[in-house]
């Protein structure tokens, strides 16, 4: 695989994670004091956002309201972990530029944003065989080597795998992304205790002929970088990859 690389944004602050104020704001602690910093991911993540912990705030010049700016690594396990679950998508156009990741090759063109079945989903793209529909997500819970997704509910992806299991049956090429954000995951797991429904919708849309894959990836304040492929597992299971 071609080495894909996503430079992260500058200038960055260093700091310490104090606290979580809401959904998409945290407060951080830098050398010019408390600031308070956009999160840009709404997962529970309560293994990660443990006061004390180090992290790195994207500082944007000129910003002016409530945030000064938004949070983007934080340090767990003697790693650094992304937090931004906008990245996933960023991250994806960049190998569409390239020609795509397995499974999707020999891209030719694409869409961002297209409306299929009353729903937005994330790209549309042109490849060698066919036309595929691509929803990609962000990862960045890990026990014991197993990715875990989703931290909380989300009933928005399981709406968007029932849509992209009609796709499938019906003749159509779809797949989900994940990217996770950490190196140290061996294998993903769709996690049924977190959310039943998107478990099952999962293992239905592959049942269906959905392509689930994940790419584990080197996270540093300078940039992600795609690493490998993982396996995805869908069905009810514990323990190790």
């Amino acid at each position: 695989m071609t080495p894909l690389r996503l430079p992260l944004p500058r200038p960055q602050v260093p700091g310490v994670f104090v606290r979580r104020v809401n959904r998409f704001a945290a407060e951080v602690r830098v050398a010019a004091g408390l600031w308070q910093v956009h999160l840009p991911n709404s997962g529970r993540m309560e293994e990660l956002l443990v006061p004390g912990a180090r992290v790195r705030v994207f500082l944007t010049p000129g910003q002016h309201g409530k945030t000064q700016g938004r949070l983007l690594l934080i340090r767990h396990a003697g790693r650094w972990v992304g937090l931004d679950s906008h990245l996933p998508n960023r991250l994806w156009e960049l190998a569409l530029q390239s020609g795509g990741l397995p499974p999707v090759v020999a891209v030719r063109r694409w869409r961002r944003e297209v409306r299929l079945g009353g729903e937005r989903v994330d790209f549309q793209v042109q490849a060698r065989g066919g036309t595929w529909v691509v929803e990609t997500k962000s990862c960045n819970r890990v026990v014991g080597e197993v990715a875990l997704f989703p931290d909380a509910p989300t009933a928005r992806g399981a709406r968007h795998l029932h849509l992209l299991a009609k796709v499938a049956r019906s003749g159509g090429r779809a797949a989900v992304v994940w990217f996770v954000q950490r190196d140290d995951a061996r294998c993903l797991q769709v996690d049924w205790e977190s959310d039943p429904e998107f478990a099952d919708s999962a293992w239905q849309a592959r049942r269906r002929g959905v392509q689930l894959v994940a790419y584990v990836c080197s996270v540093t304040p300078s940039g992600v970088q795609v690493l490998r492929r993982i396996p995805v597992r869908t069905t009810p299971r514990h323990g190790s990859c």
